[in-house]
């Protein structure tokens, strides 16, 4: 009974957290300071470095696929620098409008969207080809997809561990 209060907060984290990730929000973020300040809170029964290294390195491979799957299967198709960022704050604004129509879902179904028509219509105004447009406008959908699908994957195993840190000290 008297670790009711950690251990429901760090369930309400796990489940929150990869929730958070889907819509594109800091979601592995919060479950990484999470489990760094339970470790710091009672030190004699949460911390565990190797947990808490695990973590880490999980977080980090979760950021840098999301960042080098995003952006550099993007930039593959020879397209500038500035287009690549067009490109993702189109999946961003989608993943937000996908939100709103269909949650948890939506959220990747709107990221994906806007991804493509931004590539799109990027692509068709700079060289006038729709042929390139949709070669680059399926790229974006793709690589937005496995980003986020990455991302959910390091979410998950990143709300395993903190509930085996909290729960199963």
């Amino acid at each position: 009974m008297e670790f009711l209060v950690e251990r429901t907060i760090a369930i309400l984290v796990a489940v929150g957290g990869p929730l958070l990730t889907i819509f594109d929000l800091p979601g592995n973020t919060l479950m990484l300071l999470t489990a760094f300040v339970f470790a710091f809170f009672d030190e004699a029964i949460y911390f565990n470095g190797r947990l808490l290294s695990a973590m880490v390195l999980i977080y980090a491979v979760g950021e840098c696929w999301e960042f080098c799957v995003s952006l550099f299967g993007i930039k593959r198709k020879k397209v500038s620098w500035f287009a690549v960022f067009f490109i993702g704050a189109g999946g961003f604004i989608g993943t937000l409008l996908g939100t709103l129509i269909f949650p948890i879902l939506g959220s990747l179904i709107g990221g994906m969207m806007g991804a493509f028509v931004t590539a799109f219509a990027y692509e068709l105004l700079h060289t006038g080809l729709s042929r390139n447009a949709w070669e680059l406008a399926w790229t974006a959908a793709k690589m937005r997809f496995m980003a986020i699908i990455g991302k959910l994957v390091a979410g998950i195993a990143l709300a395993a561990l903190l509930v085996k840190q909290v729960v199963f000290f």
